[in-house]
């Protein structure tokens, strides 16, 4: 074999390595931004529901957006942590981590949010669930709309009740005041894991 020969054969492979490359970045990218266009509707629901229905809470954070299973490219498992803060500094994060004493359900794909792609066109498939526990199609749409704005969220109330009851927050509780002078800080970093990442991070 030449050296002409070897050299536009190494040329080919680069090529196509690059070529490869690029589609996986590419897939990667059109789906972490669907995980963040997706959670940021559910972020804003959540955060949303704790400022209008509880009062004594002076900050609502969240954690990046933790994916597991499939390589991370798959809709597999996508969690997130809201932490809320009360007005005397303490801070609880809403997470089944083993604080509580009771066993509490996760913020998670299927919870509240389902995510996919249109197998049409390739167009972007988000549902957040009502108060009806329905789901609705909000792809369209760039903030939550009010019709998605909960009345009544049981898993949000069971850790929070829990929290309240076991001494981890102070002056925290459920009624139509809320807290309207409350700090919101959404946060849509992608971050993928494995192992316990998701119940250690703070």
């Amino acid at each position: 074999m030449t050296k002409r020969v070897k050299s536009i054969l190494l040329s080919l492979f680069c090529i196509f390595v690059l070529v490869i490359g690029g589609k996986f970045y590419m897939d990667r990218m059109k789906v972490d931004n669907l995980y963040r266009h997706g959670f940021q509707f559910y972020e804003e629901q959540i955060a949303t529901y704790l400022k209008e229905h509880y009062s004594g809470i002076s900050k609502i954070e969240f954690s990046p957006i933790f994916i597991s299973g499939g390589g991370g490219e798959g809709f597999v498992y996508a969690r997130i942590v809201p932490v809320v803060y009360d007005t005397y500094g303490n801070k609880v994060y809403l997470r089944n981590d083993g604080v509580l004493k009771m066993g509490v359900a996760d913020y998670e794909m299927t919870a509240g949010i389902e995510l996919d792609f249109n197998v049409n066109d390739g167009s972007e498939i988000i549902y957040l669930h009502n108060n009806k526990n329905e789901s609705v199609s909000v792809e369209g749409y760039h903030h939550l709309p009010d019709g998605l704005k909960l009345n009544k969220d049981e898993i949000t109330d069971e850790k929070m009740d829990a929290f309240s009851r076991e001494g981890h927050l102070k002056a925290v509780e459920k009624n139509s005041q809320g807290s309207p002078q409350a700090e919101i800080v959404y946060n849509l970093e992608i971050r993928r894991v494995q192992g316990r990442e998701f119940y250690e991070w703070k």
